[in-house]
């Protein structure tokens, strides 16, 4: 008789019993989630660098930053701390460079930086203002119109830099030494003595019983907004005071 009990191959598996689950392979999830994080954040700074190297050489095309800038505001002020900055800008300006505060190269299109004639003061017919006259051969004027009576016009609007350095060599009998950058938006122009707001101020004092000669110069700076057809000038205590040899008046365009 043939043994129907035993055979050579294996008995089938087991089938699964219901509900139960086999076992789950080994994973590494803390690890994939710390790989996560730390791409993510190379991906955050790489962007932040990006941003940061863009406003940079934006600044350097421009030629000037936002700290430079508020200095400039603050010369209008005259406090003492800030006089270093603002005559080492106006010595700048007076030489022909700006580089000195704009931290690279400038460049800009509108602009003026006036000087009085050597022979100071030449009756006109603005006397009567005590405004300074500005010898228009000697000066440097670029896209700015400057009249025969002392008076800057403003050709294309926006942000600039405006000082005036007068020198005197006189005190005067009964008034304080003093210069005054007058302007006057456009609306006004056409009435000749009306409109006109003091933008800056700053005085100067000498002894008048000192027999000796002596000098004070008055200084100031700002930046300031201006349309299109404002106009400005210089006003002092007394035109036949100042000293012509190291006085001067200038603004320039900042770049938009």
């Amino acid at each position: 008789m043939i043994n129907t009990f035993h055979s050579s191959f294996n008995p089938p598996p087991v089938p699964p019993r219901q509900g139960h689950r086999g076992a789950m392979p080994p994973t590494n999830t803390p690890l994939v989630k710390f790989l996560s994080v730390m791409l993510l954040l190379l991906m955050v700074l790489t962007f932040g660098g990006f941003l940061y190297l863009f406003h940079r050489l934006s600044v350097m095309q421009y030629g000037y930053s936002e700290v430079n800038l508020a200095k400039l505001e603050q010369c209008k002020e005259g406090r003492p701390e800030d006089m270093y900055f603002c005559n080492k800008m106006l010595n700048a300006i007076k030489g022909g460079s700006v580089d000195a505060f704009t931290g690279g190269e400038f460049s800009t299109t509108s602009l003026a930086r006036l000087v009085l004639p050597w022979r100071y003061p030449i009756a006109t017919a603005a006397d009567q203002w005590d405004a300074l006259i500005w010898d228009e051969e000697h000066s440097l004027v670029k896209e700015i119109r400057l009249n025969s009576k002392g008076i800057v016009t403003i050709d294309y609007p926006g942000y600039y830099y405006v000082y005036s350095q007068v020198t005197f060599s006189k005190a005067h009998m009964k008034a304080p030494l003093r210069q005054v950058i007058w302007t006057r938006k456009s609306k006004n122009s056409g009435k000749e003595k009306e409109g006109w707001e003091k933008l800056l101020v700053s005085y100067c004092s000498l002894s008048q019983s000192s027999s000796a000669p002596g000098l004070c110069t008055a200084s100031h700076a700002g930046v300031f907004e201006l349309e299109k057809n404002q106009q400005l000038f210089v006003n002092v205590t007394g035109t036949d005071l100042v000293n012509a040899e190291s006085s001067t008046f200038g603004l320039f365009k900042l770049q938009d």
